[in-house]
């Protein structure tokens, strides 16, 4: 049995409240249809999988489509885990992290906790980052090899995820406010709201954004401020310009812009926390995640999250979430089949015990934990949808969040407050009709000869240049003609413009490869992205091209003509979408 189901809607259903308050409720069904088609289309690219390039990670048969299947009536499942960067704790602080060429010890887990909050820390006289574009001092590094197991004694690489606040890779990122003296913290804001729901706002009129910025980040924020620009001269633009996006004729949207980039916020001038920026902290990463999940795996060796992550190969190891997200996943979807609960999204629950929040005197401070975006107690199982919240003691009260406690202990460093938290996803559950999907063994490359394309992104060449971390589908606009990147893992090396072979389910669109990349930027949202190539081509869009999804597929030259759709599946998750 399945409830109809008939749109996707926005996390925390926040996109009403947010066009009301902005006073443009004549956008909201551009913004409801588009996040529906984004949302739609995220989760069939999830259900089709990797069969491509991998072995054993297609398809995701047990991960179902609400729209066409309706949803499951077999309960819910809320699954949460601890904010702080587990990443850090794991590589930095156990005994094994004494061969660390840099550090040579072990961090303490106020290091770490030190090193969350602002991304650096010197030891031993010498200055580390998790991030430094300008090469100022050396990146932090982590061993490379960690599956099944961290080798501590192989290769050492930089930290990723990488980004002004990337190590924050729990979908939970945050921007600290200090006191006038710069040492103590006088607020802190919270987000685990994706950035695709901007990225998404921007695409239809990028005012509705800058709104939101200057009600919740800061009144000084200008729309300039939030133009995606090219950090070196390209050929599509010059250092400094804003990126264009030819499928609307605006500026891009930079989501790691200087008003939400970094753990620090200088109120008036720089800094804040309204969406995620960390790469793998996407909504795209958390469908894909949950439904390769759901493939079983017939070893009894995989019974726990790190071993199950090594073998299905989703997601990053070691954080708090990817491994536990999979395991719960995987547990539930060993008797039904799964999809993320409408509305999708991932959530802040409310901090335990609240009530243990005390002032230096005793201060009842639980009054300055507020819930900016979302809502408490709404979701599955009484679940909260928080989206957004500060904790924010105004100077008035004379003392600082370094001033209080929190269970009789002092607060340090955010981590302190982080781990009172939980942030959470939930799946809906589907009593399955038929068989289950069979298990599979570990997932594995194919063999050179048996690789396929797997396209992963595709983009206006714009965007493509000016780095652009956007996951959603590409905007085709009916009768429109653009330059556009598709980026693919697994292209053979020897691919050139004559044999090129891109084909689209819509037959009003018609593409021209006019250069074959061997070597393309990473995929942003996939956090093991490999080596990957790309097309640049000029794409046609008919004036007569239906609205709605678009399949494709790239095939290597060396594929016979005309394959069939087992034989070399479609991609799913573009669209044809009339301008608004």
């Amino acid at each position: 049995m399945s409830t109809p189901f008939a749109r996707f809607t926005s996390p925390a259903h926040q996109a009403p409240k947010d066009y009301k308050k902005l006073g443009m409720e004549n956008e909201l069904s551009a913004f409801e249809t588009d996040w529906n088609n984004n949302v739609a289309g995220w989760t069939e690219m999830a259900i089709i999988g990797d069969p491509w390039s991998n072995l054993n990670d297609a398809p995701r048969a047990d991960y179902y489509n609400p729209l066409t299947e309706g949803f499951g009536e077999a309960g819910d499942a809320v699954i949460s885990w601890t904010p702080f960067p587990n990443r850090l704790i794991a590589f930095l602080t156990p005994p094994e992290a004494s061969n660390n060429p840099q550090l040579h010890r072990p961090l303490t887990m106020d290091e770490v906790m030190s090193l969350a909050d602002s991304g650096e820390i010197t030891v031993d006289g010498t200055l580390y980052k998790l991030y430094d574009p300008s090469g100022s001092a050396p990146i932090l590094k982590i061993p490379a090899k960690r599956c099944p197991e961290i080798d501590w004694t192989g290769e050492y690489v930089d930290f990723s995820p990488s980004g002004p606040r990337g190590w924050l890779d729990e979908y939970c990122e945050w921007s600290i406010t200090y006191d006038a003296s710069g040492s103590k913290m006088q607020s802190v804001m919270f987000t685990c709201e994706n950035p695709a729901y901007y990225l998404t706002m921007w695409r239809i009129n990028p005012e509705a954004v800058l709104g939101l910025y200057q009600m919740y980040v800061d009144p000084a924020v200008k729309l300039e401020d939030l133009y995606l620009r090219y950090t070196v001269d390209q050929p599509t633009g010059k250092k400094g310009d804003p990126v264009m996006d030819p499928t609307t004729g605006r500026p891009a949207y930079d989501v790691t812009n200087k008003w939400n980039r970094g753990t620090v916020r200088v109120p008036g001038q720089s800094g804040g926390a309204l969406h995620l920026t960390s790469g793998p902290n996407t909504l795209s990463a958390e469908i894909y995640l949950a439904a390769a999940a759901t493939i079983q795996r017939p070893d009894l060796s995989f019974s726990d999250p790190q071993s199950l992550i090594c073998c299905a190969q989703y997601g990053q190891n070691y954080r708090n979430s990817d491994p536990h997200i999979g395991f719960i996943a995987n547990r539930a979807a060993a008797r039904y089949r799964i999809s993320l609960t409408d509305p999708v999204g991932l959530y802040i629950q409310q901090p335990q015990n609240l009530s243990n929040w005390k002032g230096p005197n005793g201060e009842d401070i639980s009054q300055y934990w507020k819930i900016t975006r979302g809502t408490a107690g709404t979701g599955p199982n009484n679940s909260d949808q928080i989206l957004h919240a500060v904790f924010d003691i105004p100077p008035s009260a004379g003392f600082t969040i370094n001033d209080c406690t929190i269970n009789g202990q002092k607060i340090a460093h955010i981590g302190d407050i982080a781990n009172q938290m939980k942030i959470a996803l939930s799946a809906t559950q589907m009593t399955p009709s038929q068989p289950l999907q069979p298990p599979m063994k570990c997932v594995s490359s194919r063999s050179s000869g048996s690789m396929q394309p797997w396209p992963v992104q595709f983009v206006p060449i714009d965007l493509f240049y000016g780095e652009s971390p956007t996951d959603l589908p590409a905007l085709m606009v009916p009768g429109t003609v653009n330059s556009f990147v598709l980026i693919v893992q697994g292209a053979d090396k020897n691919t050139t413009i004559d044999n090129a072979r891109i084909e689209f389910s819509n037959p009003g669109i018609k593409a021209k490869v006019t250069k074959f990349l061997p070597d393309a930027s990473a995929i942003p949202g996939q956090t093991d992205g490999g080596g990957t190539q790309g097309f640049i081509m000029d794409l046609a869009v008919s004036s007569s091209a239906n609205p709605g999804s678009v399949s494709l597929r790239v095939l290597n030259p060396n594929e016979p003509a005309n394959p069939s759709d087992a034989d070399h599946p479609w991609e799913s998750g573009l669209a044809v979408i009339p301008s608004h």
